[in-house]
């Protein structure tokens, strides 16, 4: 199963009327590094 990158709250559900808009390429960015270890090349 190839899964993407969402958000979930601290039960593990997701939020509800999530604002896409408060999400930057900065952020991602800021964790790269650790995504490309972590998730494989599929």
């Amino acid at each position: 199963t190839v899964h993407g990158l969402w958000p979930s709250n601290s039960t593990g559900r997701d939020p509800k009327y999530c604002n896409p808009s408060n999400v930057t390429s900065h952020m991602v960015k800021n964790i790269q590094a650790q995504l490309e270890i972590i998730w494989p090349n599929v």
